[in-house]
């Protein structure tokens, strides 16, 4: 069994998750947008063996703590997201300067591609889905003996990521969710990167964006 602690970081209040497993004490970030130090002390102060690190796409807000992480962490390996992605990988720091924040750093990850399986923990398995449209190298993360998905900015509460962004496409997200999300079954928990959580079953009857 894992669990599963949210850590609001960065000034954009983004969701970093902790996935803990109960009985082995492994643990893997997933998007570690910023905060590190705050990251790092959850870690240690639970007393957790970070195996890996999980991005979804490669916004700022979701990768900039990725460095720092690493930095403490070596041997950790880095996942995701999608190659389509890499441009902006390539440009963290330009994005830093845009918002008036330090340089992030670069780090080696490995991309992942749609149908992919990761095994990071015994028990649990993260199949990734490929989800264009907030980037084009999004990626969603489906732990079905957890019953839950990690969408990053993906899908939200009663709402979708944003598509304003350098090659954002908003007929894209729109077909990832359904195809991709939507065929999830109901009860899926949603975990998203902002403004709280959600099922994938309350999504297909009231998001007003994908009905």
């Amino acid at each position: 069994m894992l669990d599963i602690m949210t850590l609001q970081v960065t000034p954009f209040a983004q969701d970093c998750r902790i996935l803990a497993h109960q009985e082995t004490s492994d643990a893997v970030v997933v998007d570690p947008g910023g905060d590190a130090q705050l990251i790092i002390s959850v870690l240690e102060q639970q007393g957790l063996k970070l195996k890996a690190i999980l991005l979804t796409h490669a916004h700022l807000d979701h990768v900039g703590g990725t460095k720092d992480l690493l930095d403490h962490y070596p041997q950790v390996k880095v996942y995701g997201p999608h190659r389509d992605d890499e441009f902006l990988l390539q440009s963290l720091n330009q994005q830093a300067q845009m918002f008036g924040i330090d340089n992030s750093g670069s780090f080696e990850c490995e991309y992942v591609g749609d149908g992919e399986v990761l095994k990071l923990f015994d028990d649990a398995s993260f199949k990734v889905l490929h989800t264009p449209g907030h980037t084009p190298g999004g990626v969603c993360y489906y732990c079905q003996e957890e019953n839950f998905v990690i969408v990053g900015d993906t899908l939200f509460p009663g709402s979708i990521g944003r598509t304003d962004f350098p090659r954002g496409n908003f007929a894209d997200l729109i077909n990832s969710i359904k195809t991709k999300l939507f065929t999830l079954p109901d009860s899926t928990d949603v975990f998203c990167g902002h403004m709280g959580d959600t099922t994938i079953g309350e999504e297909k009857a009231s998001n007003p964006y994908v009905r």
